[in-house]
């Protein structure tokens, strides 16, 4: 193994902790002046792997990720052990956001997915120890729920558990195929990474700003290697555990309806039709909207000026608390063995167990979100008070607001508004397992090979998702935007406090239980030959198997409005209060404190927690599905490197062969029974990478490539799923979609001009031949030819409750480009101690128009940003590092994004997330040889989070925040 003293003093022991046992030279090396070290010259580039890592210290750290950079032939970028351990990142996900042209999308605070280049994570293949592989975790509905896409959850990971994280930015043959964005490598360590005997362990403790809280993080790593009779042996554990509680201060709007929206608001004395219909058992009648809620005067100008398409309400306006209670354990294992000189084999273990509780405490108006249907009470049965508009401008969302001006309620006080004290429970665990075995051999002089055997799983068992409604009918509600339309003034005409207030009966509560099991399993068989026919001119070639298997098993209660009927005093036996809640947000925006089911209490009386009684479950067929890939693929590559004949060229080219077997299954409600439906296709995809060595200092890249992205797993069933909760909708699946087919160019000029540094500029294009889209379309279930008993007893009006009806299409693509800028400097040149400053920094600007059909009509289309894509992104960090002291502060901003397009709502384009620049930041200090303190902040200045909808309206869909994380504790090593 090759060795880099003058970079490293010692050896990395993990991401975990970026530090190991020092050998004896390396200590007296650590005693060398910071000054001492930069005087001497630069290695040699040389290609380094996961065994050549000798690093110390974030600015080595650095300057070996660039040797990887320039050497490598595909356009890579790297993180290295000390980049993650150093940054103050919770998971994978956090770490990744510092390589260039890659942003994130988080949940409750903590990143969760990656985009890169502008293509969202369904565009992106992770390879994890060398093998594809997929990762599940939950999130509430707004921050888009379960993964059930081929997206890659990072959370799920400790960051700790790797030492070496790849994004690979153009493609060849030798890669799997399936990205059009880019594929991640996430390797974690081995022993022979390592010389001896290593054993590091850390210990932290974390602090939330808003919940007050402290909470273990622990890592540790065991290694040695041994010469044998046999050979080098070397066996290697790591382990990382972290608990995180803490809270979620919201406002959710539920989205945004118009007010014509589910039967309109209630009509004026005199007005025909009168709404709602006379119903004495709900209170209706001539001069009444419901029991004690008086009609509006006849010519009533608030009702005349809201009752409008054209005017905007939330249907769901409300505040809400979270609580997060996190887990999250990781271990590796790792076996190599070296026979002789030529022969390694090795085996891999990595296993991560995420579980997560959350409870979702909310306070709302629900009203606003239904129509009239016995037992219920809605919106016709409400009554406008007080109405103020906020002209929002002209709608260009093609129907019957196009061309008008549209507004948003500003103000305004309703009576005979149905209060809803409204608790989500949910309760997860994520388990990925995964085993790999490989080898490489060096057959003679020129002929090599390479396997790789590895399965790997993903558990997602959600078995408690319950949502629990009760509450109080026919009161007053005040909504007030005028002074924040993210934190608006809400307020009630009762005491919220008093649960005297409230009734838990038929009529005024719901209690809906949707638990669900998703399983994910790869299993990849690869090998490859690699054959030096002459100096610097290779031929590769290999084949790859990946079996891939997608199960989801979900359950459903057959009628969630069968709840019991509560006294008051068993009620107050059953209820607890919220309080506390609005520290992070402006002052008097919401009541501090109001009344919420006792979850563990009720559920355990009544049934809830074992799902027994009134709430046994039913396998809820609709959303059951089962999907098979078969994948297989061959390719041939040709590598040359001409520098040595005088040609400063170097690259490859080569051709890669995939056939993809799809075999799907999922159960159709029209024909009450699962079908099954198989498709086939095959792709040929040819790829060039070129660089220009034009200096030592300075070079130039070149790529081409025909790509593909498999679609999304959720679209392929064959059957369709109603869904009566929340915003009611029909999704059906196309098992016969084609995959999305790009052809994909690069250039790139990198100038390595100083040693640690770098200033590079990209361009890049996707010319995106297809595309997927879920198409959408507003209908009554009546008009959906559905049977009706499919939402019998739910109390939606067939005839009045719109649907949102999705099926997913293959659609004309679009063509997406770029440019990329990345600077990274250790200011050497400064006098004094400004010399251990440094600086990183890079910047991406994407641009794309794709068409998206907004209903069934392909006249109805509109030309948008694919969906996850900020046009603008960067990331910067400022260091400082000398031989005892290291500090960081880093900033991510990321522009805004679409998530939906059509918007789940009527007369909207789209739902998009806002943009956000969270700061986090580190200093440490190495207090002695073995022993360094840390000191760590995520989001310290707590920037919020904010969904929008609407591209005109820019309506605040939800607005959150989560508080700023610290980490305090002490890394030892011996």
């Amino acid at each position: 193994m090759k060795r880099c003293d003058r970079v490293g003093l010692w050896m990395v022991a993990t991401s975990a902790l970026a530090i190991a046992t020092p050998t004896v030279q390396a200590q007296e090396d650590a005693a060398k002046s910071v000054d001492q070290q930069r005087s001497e010259p630069p290695p040699a580039i040389e290609p380094v792997n996961n065994a050549d890592i000798v690093v110390t210290g974030f600015r080595a750290s650095l300057g070996s990720a660039l040797n990887m950079k320039k050497m490598e032939t595909s356009a890579i970028d790297v993180i290295k052990a000390e980049d993650i351990a150093d940054f103050p990142d919770n998971n994978l996900a956090e770490s990744l956001q510092r390589v260039p042209g890659v942003s994130i999308n988080r949940v409750g605070g903590e990143g969760r997915a990656i985009t890169v280049r502008g293509l969202s994570g369904s565009f992106t293949r992770v390879r994890v120890n060398g093998m594809e592989a997929q990762a599940i975790s939950g999130a509430t509905t707004s921050d888009r729920g379960v993964n059930t896409g081929r997206g890659f959850d990072f959370n799920i990971f400790a960051s700790e558990l790797f030492n070496n994280l790849t994004v690979r930015k153009t493609a060849d043959a030798e890669t799997i195929e399936g990205s059009l964005g880019a594929t991640v490598d996430l390797n974690a360590a081995r022993p022979f990474d390592y010389k001896d005997f290593t054993l590091a362990v850390s210990a932290q403790g974390g602090y939330n700003s808003l919940a007050k809280n402290i909470d273990p993080k622990f890592t540790g790593l065991i290694s040695n290697t041994w010469e044998t009779g046999i050979g080098r042996i070397g066996v290697l554990v790591s382990a990382a555990y972290s608990r995180r509680r803490y809270y979620e201060d919201q406002f959710g709007s539920g989205g945004w309806n118009p007010a014509t929206a589910d039967g309109g608001f209630c009509s004026p004395v005199g007005t025909t039709p009168v709404s709602p219909a006379l119903n004495p058992g709900q209170g209706t009648t001539d001069t009444d909207c419901a029991f004690g809620v008086a009609r509006p005067a006849a010519g009533d100008p608030n009702y005349a000026a809201v009752n409008r398409s054209t005017v905007f309400l939330p249907r769901l306006p409300r505040y809400g608390r979270f609580h997060h209670d996190q887990k999250r354990l990781g271990v590796t294992g790792s076996l190599q063995w070296e026979p002789r000189d030529g022969i390694q084999l090795g085996a891999d273990l990595l296993y991560s167990n995420y579980k997560v509780l959350r409870e979702e405490n909310w306070l709302e108006g629900f009203s606003f979100a239904r129509a009239i249907a016995a037992p219920n009470f809605g919106k016709p049965q409400t009554a406008i008070r007080e109405a103020i508009l906020r002209d929002v401008g002209t709608s260009n969302t093609q129907g019957t607001n196009f061309g008008q001006n549209v507004y948003d309620i500003d103000y305004g006080v309703f009576d005979g508004v149905d209060v809803r004290s409204d608790t989500a429970r949910n309760r997860f665990r994520s388990k990925f397992t995964q085993y790999t075995l490989y080898g490489d051999f060096e057959l003679t002089e020129k002929l090599s090979a390479r396997f790789l055997a590895g399965s790997s799983s993903t558990d997602f068992d959600e078995y408690e998702q319950t949502t629990f409604l009760f509450g109080r009918n026919n009161t007053r509600q005040t909504i007030d935007f005028r002074e924040s339309r993210n934190q608006p003034t809400i307020s009630y005409g009762f005491d919220v406090t008093d649960v005297g207030q409230y009734t838990l009966a038929p009529g005024s509560a719901e209690i809906r239980t949707n638990p669900q099991y998703i399983t994910n399993k790869n299993k990849v068989l690869e090998g490859s030959l690699k054959w030096k026919i002459a100096d610097g001119f290779t031929l590769k070639t290999g084949a790859h198997f990946d079996r891939f298997e997608f199960d989801v098993l979900a359950y459903q209660r057959p009628n969630n409005f069968v709840v019991p009927t509560l006294t008051p005093a068993q009620l107050a036996e059953y209820t607890k209060i919220v309080d506390g809640f609005g520290k992070s947000l402006k002052d008097g925006v919401f009541p501090t404190s109001w009344v919420a089911i006792d979850f563990d209490k009720f559920a355990s009386a009544y049934g809830l927690a074992d799902y027994g009684g009134d709430f046994a479950l039913v396998q809820n067929l609709g959303a059951t599905r089962n999907i098979r890939e078969d994948i297989f693929s061959a390719f041939a590559q040709f590598d040359f490197d001409m520098r040595d004949m005088g040609i400063p060229i170097r690259g490859n080219a080569g051709m890669r062969y995939a056939r993809t077997r799809l075999k799907s299954t999922g159960y159709s409600q029209s024909l009450g029974q699962f079908v099954t439906a198989r498709n086939g296709y095959e792709d040929w995809l040819p790829s060039l990478n070129l660089v220009g060595d034009i200096t030592d200092k300075l070079l130039v890249r070149g790529a081409v490539a025909k790509v593909i992205t498999r679609p999304e797993l959720g679209f392929l069933s064959p059957g369709a799923n109603v869904v009566i909760s929340g915003t009611p909708s029909i999704n059906s699946g196309n098992p016969a979609l084609d995959p999305i087919r790009a052809t994909t160019y690069d250039a790139s000029i990198e100038w390595y001009f100083a040693r640690n540094s770098l200033l590079s500029a990209a361009y890049f294009r996707k010319d995106i031949a297809s595309y997927i889209q879920n198409q959408s379309l507003q209908q009554t279930f009546a008009q959906t030819g559905l049977p009706l008993d499919l939402i019998a007893n739910s109390g939606l009006d067939p005839n009045v409750t719109l649907f949102t009806v999705n099926q997913a299409r293959n659609t004309p693509g679009g063509r997406l480009e770029g440019y990329e800028v990345n600077y990274q400097q250790a200011f050497t040149f400064l006098p004094g101690i400004l010399q251990n400053l440094g600086a990183l920094f890079n910047y991406t600007l994407v641009k794309s128009q794709i068409t998206y059909f907004l209903a069934a009509s392909s006249a109805n289309t509109t030309k948008r940003d694919l969906l996850g894509l900020s046009r603008d992104a960067f990331n910067a960090t400022l260091y400082y590092e000398d031989s005892k002291l290291s500090a960081r502060i880093s900033g991510s901003y990321r522009g805004p994004y679409i998530i939906a397009l059509p918007a789940n709502n009527p007369l909207q384009d789209l739902e998009g997330v806002d943009k956000s620049l969270i700061f986090d930041a580190s200093i440490s200090y190495q207090l002695t040889d073995r022993v360094k303190l840390t000191l760590e902040g995520l989001n310290i200045f707590n920037r919020g989070y904010r969904q929008y909808i609407d591209s005109d309206r820019d309506s605040t869909f939800v607005y959150s925040e989560t508080g700023a994380q610290f980490y305090f504790g002490a890394q030892f090593r011996f």
